[in-house]
């Protein structure tokens, strides 16, 4: 009865065969595709690691630190070092393609053949980074502190204007960079209250940082939702949600937009719905 069932099953397996095939291979590269974006990040993360734990005995590394930003949340850090030399705070990018944007230029580019993306200026997310690390070690007019933006080595830097306050380099880079600094700025005894207060914020149990995690993430989308209903409000009410100044109506290339009265101080603006 078994060697019956056998022979009737093989000719439709082997007609299935190559289906289910198929289907398992589109699922692997959807699954694929889904995680591409985390697993790319973990690679280069990995290197980044690889390449800060060439620095040697004088520089101690900090990796993904949650830092309290003052209002209840706090402010992800992909990797700070210390050293007698200054404080570096490193903000790293894991994009392909060409890197197009100015220091004071709120949105950069990101290009892959024709298709382009915008990403939020890193010179003034990392600022962000460093006012509330400066704020937590308790020294908030510290100027021995670095802000390093680190792009993966398959971009393409395209910048026509060099960088004032901060340094904008790829991955193999930073080893190099950082030791461009080698003039003592930090004694000892205050290395080790900065190194004591960054170490209070290491998270060593897995389930703890995942909550963490997850609180800073909620936290942010919580943030975006408020500051949208602020800027929707301001925008109403003619008033720039950036600078406090006056918003008044201009024609433009693209249509009628809102424009400060702070400009070019303030260079805020918002198309006409």
């Amino acid at each position: 009865m078994i060697i019956l069932a056998i022979i009737v099953l093989l000719p439709i397996l082997f007609f299935l065969a190559p289906i289910i095939f198929a289907l398992l291979l589109l699922a692997g590269i959807i699954m694929l595709k889904l995680r591409y974006p985390v697993i790319k990040g973990a690679i280069g993360e990995w290197y980044v690691n690889k390449e800060l734990n060439k620095l040697g005995t004088n520089y101690k590394i900090y990796h993904d630190l949650y830092v309290p930003n003052g209002d209840g949340g706090t402010t992800q850090v992909d990797h700070v070092v210390t050293s007698p030399y200054g404080i570096f705070v490193i903000e790293t990018k894991h994009y392909q393609g060409w890197i197009f944007g100015k220091e004071n230029q709120r949105y950069w580019t990101q290009t892959i053949y024709k298709r382009k993306e915008k990403l939020f200026n890193p010179l003034w997310q990392n600022y962000g980074h460093i006012q509330a690390i400066n704020k937590y070690i308790d020294k908030e007019d510290f100027e021995f502190i670095y802000s390093i933006i680190a792009f993966s080595q398959n971009s393409t830097l395209k910048f026509k204007e060099d960088f004032t306050s901060a340094r904008v380099i790829q991955f193999p880079q930073l080893t190099k960079v950082i030791k461009e600094w080698n003039v003592q700025r930090i004694n000892s005894s205050e290395l080790q209250e900065i190194n004591r207060a960054l170490e209070g914020l290491i998270i060593t149990d897995k389930n703890k940082k995942k909550q963490v995690k997850k609180k800073h993430v909620s936290d942010i989308k919580n943030n975006r939702k408020e500051k949208v209903r602020k800027e929707k409000e301001d925008t109403q009410q003619n008033v720039c949600p950036k600078c406090g100044g006056g918003l008044t109506m201009k024609k433009g290339k693209y249509g009628s937009f809102y424009g400060c009265s702070n400009f070019p101080k303030c260079r805020y603006t918002k198309q006409v719905s």
